[in-house]
């Protein structure tokens, strides 16, 4: 049931940040970066490889740009934070906002490495600097919403489950 929650939850960001925020002014980060690093931090690989080989797939074909980009970026963030968390306090309020920066300057980094290096001209180091840095400010704002919204949601996925189960036991044995 929280597989189905997280395809579902994939789905609604990917067509929000392909429909809404693509039509804003405003240079807006991968809001699946988020969801990577709360998988990262909640979830282990069983539960969360298949979400992110799978969404990262889909990014890729989305995104017109190299294929396996998205994929690579997804798994190496998931690693990335696997290890950071073991010598990292998970509960630090601090500790939340920073994996997620860190994930999305990662993200960033490699996409504009990858433009770069595909661009038939070169491209001003200005431009590059300034949409790095609103995508790390709006991250910094933004990310630490989300994984409380992606904790809610799960939590009333188990709530839910949970209810479900004990209600099939009930009438079960009536």
């Amino acid at each position: 049931m929280i597989l189905g929650f997280y395809f579902i939850l994939c789905f609604f960001l990917m067509i929000f940040q392909t429909t809404v925020l693509a039509n804003l002014p405003v240079n807006a980060y991968d809001l699946l970066a988020p969801f990577v690093v709360y998988l990262a931090i909640y979830q282990g690989p069983r539960k969360a490889l298949p979400v992110i080989l799978f969404f990262g797939l889909m990014m890729d074909g989305l995104s017109g740009g190299i294929f396996g980009v998205y994929l690579t970026v997804y798994l190496w963030m998931y690693v990335g934070v696997r290890c950071a968390i073991q010598f990292l306090h998970v509960g630090n309020t601090i500790l939340l906002p920073m994996l997620i920066i860190m994930g999305i300057f990662f993200e960033c980094l490699v996409l504009a490495f990858c433009a770069v290096v595909l661009s038939p001209s070169t491209w001003p180091a200005e431009v590059v600097f300034s949409v790095l840095a609103s995508q790390m400010t709006w991250a910094i704002f933004t990310g630490p919403l989300l994984v409380i919204l992606f904790l809610s949601g799960q939590r009333f996925v188990e709530r839910t489950r949970k209810k479900m189960v004990a209600d099939a036991n009930g009438s079960r044995d009536q």
